[in-house]
């Protein structure tokens, strides 16, 4: 768990429109959650997966903060 690489989905010419910070699965008092960037065309690019919310939102708001977008928070399950 903790960043990922995904070197094969390029930012270059993309607009990023906001950070993804998605709650993917949860059993008990545990979490999932997904960090990536957001493409216009609806497409993503992976950054993080976490076991934690604050972990994962603290990747949220500096990749938000850099590329000067927001952060949408999703609890899909």
């Amino acid at each position: 768990m903790g960043l990922l690489d995904s070197p094969e989905i390029s930012t270059e010419g993309r607009k990023v429109t906001h950070v993804r910070v998605d709650r993917i699965g949860s059993a008990g008092a545990k979490s999932l959650w997904w960090v990536a960037l957001a493409f216009e065309d609806g497409s993503t690019k992976p950054s993080g997966m976490f076991t934690d919310r604050d972990s994962a939102h603290q990747l949220g708001s500096e990749l938000a903060a850099s590329w000067g977008v927001d952060v949408h928070v999703t609890h899909v399950v």
